[in-house]
């Protein structure tokens, strides 16, 4: 105890003969020890569980309103919501992937001859939550979250369309159409 004492009076005159400061930061790295010293002596399974990193948001209000411009024009007539779903997918997809040019989700969807992009088409309610709902399971993704409600596998980045039904393939000619296996959470 004496010791304990004695190291803290010695503490408080080292303090008080620096400048401000420097005693700001000596105070905040002691006051670091001690919770560090004491979740040392805690056992394993009290110990603090360690923090993810800081969410991120990949993604802003435009991106939303430019992918439900995107999905009323390219899937405003089809009914199934799995399949309007996978429109923006498909450019998430590609705004992924090294193999296709565009830092953005506005570069990827305004590139030439890429999608059928309207931005005088109409913000209506469906569509923006459908592009919001996306958005926002592609971003938990993107922050290492399992299970996000993906309805299209990152290897598809074209699609065609015949008025009634999208169809999402993974080469540009050819290859493996999508066949909706995924679980979707826009289907009841």
């Amino acid at each position: 105890m004496k010791t304990v004492l004695l190291g803290l009076i010695a503490g408080v005159m080292v303090l008080a003969a620096m400048p401000a400061c420097a005693r700001t930061c000596y105070e905040k790295a002691a006051a670091t020890s001690v919770i560090l010293a004491d979740q040392e002596r805690l056992a394993p399974e009290d110990k603090p569980a360690p923090q993810k990193e800081d969410y991120v948001t990949y993604y802003t209000q435009a991106d939303v309103e430019m992918l439900a411009r995107l999905i009323w024009a390219e899937a405003g007539g089809i009914g199934s919501d799995t399949e309007r779903a996978c429109v923006a997918w498909t450019v998430l997809n590609r705004l992924d992937s090294p193999d296709f040019a565009g830092e953005t989700i506005a570069e990827v969807v305004t590139a030439p001859g890429q999608f059928y992009y309207l931005d005088w088409a109409p913000l209506e309610e469906e569509f923006l939550t459908l592009a919001g709902d996306v958005l926002k399971r592609w971003n938990d993704e993107k922050n290492g979250l399992d299970d996000t409600g993906r309805v299209l596998p990152a290897g598809y980045f074209w699609f065609a369309g015949d008025g009634r039904h999208n169809y999402f393939r993974d080469a540009f000619h050819g290859g493996d159409r999508w066949d909706y296996s995924l679980d979707s959470p826009y289907e009841t």
